[in-house]
């Protein structure tokens, strides 16, 4: 048996944390997705100018 209360305010916590995790997690593949695409975009100007 869990003592009432404690229990709902962990879990809220943790929930909260998972959640900040995972919106971290998502920004950082944003930022390494359009790394990627700026530098493929580079990558094909390097080559259609040579």
């Amino acid at each position: 048996v869990r003592p009432i209360g404690s229990t709902s305010e962990s879990d809220t916590e943790f929930d909260r944390m998972k959640q900040e995790i995972l919106d971290e997690v998502v920004r950082e593949l944003h930022k390494v997705k359009d790394e990627i695409i700026h530098a493929i975009r580079q990558e094909m100007s390097r080559i259609t100018t040579s």
